[in-house]
């Protein structure tokens, strides 16, 4: 009923297209599509590919070029598919974003000193700290529709990772939704500061981060 729709519609000279945000179901086609030739794409691969691109369709692409670089014979294998979307560099930091967002101080803190932190990966320490903190708040929003944090973990999309689940059980019934979004404040400033100087230390700032975010937990 838009005037302006009706107008755009109508018209000769211009047109109007919706836009919607890309979902689990849009981009596992395009996985699919781009990647039909290959061997090896299984469920578990394409749901590697999926969490890896964080629902970016732009992110998304540049890991399928990757993908098809680096697999020439087109055959897929999930130890080097983890490699080539970092999934084994970032294990590190995973461990310690995990333990940081159960609120456990010793393993945090022991984590803090073993860990490798490279500045100028700080964005995608960030990243990686909102992807779970996204997915997250989903469980949440979802669980307070079935009244089941577990109903609500099996129906996650993407699916979660059999390895990941106890994590992700165990945090969401440390978690609230207001919380949560104070982390994404943390998060932004964070990562406006990185980009607007170069003055700052990343190592400690990422750091601090972690530690704030360990103590919300148990707040």
């Amino acid at each position: 009923k838009s005037k302006l729709r009706n107008y755009f519609e109508k018209s000769k000279n211009y047109g109007i297209v919706a836009c919607y945000l890309d979902n689990d179901i849009t981009l596992r086609k395009i996985i699919s599509n781009e990647l039909h030739e290959f061997e090896g794409l299984s469920n578990n691969n394409i749901n590697m590919i999926l969490e890896n691109s964080n629902l970016d369709r732009v992110k998304l692409y540049n890991e399928l070029s990757k993908i098809k670089t680096y697999f020439q014979n087109k055959k897929i294998d999930t130890e080097n598919l983890e490699k080539i979307l970092d999934l084994k560099i970032n294990d590190d930091f995973g461990k310690l974003r995990d333990e940081a967002l159960k609120g456990n101080k010793i393993k945090t803190n022991r984590l803090l000193s073993e860990t490798i932190l490279e500045p100028e990966k700080n964005i995608l320490y960030i990243n990686t700290i909102n992807q779970r903190v996204n997915k997250l708040l989903d469980i949440l929003e979802n669980s307070n529709k079935t009244k089941s944090l577990n109903i609500a973990i099996e129906n996650s999309k993407p699916p979660i990772f059999w390895k990941d689940k106890p994590n992700i059980i165990e945090q969401a019934k440390k978690w609230n939704k207001s919380k949560l979004r104070q982390i994404y404040k943390k998060t932004y400033e964070l990562e406006v500061q990185t980009k607007s100087s170069s003055t700052i230390d990343n190592k400690i700032c990422i750091k601090k981060l972690v530690i704030d975010i360990c103590d919300l937990a148990n707040s």
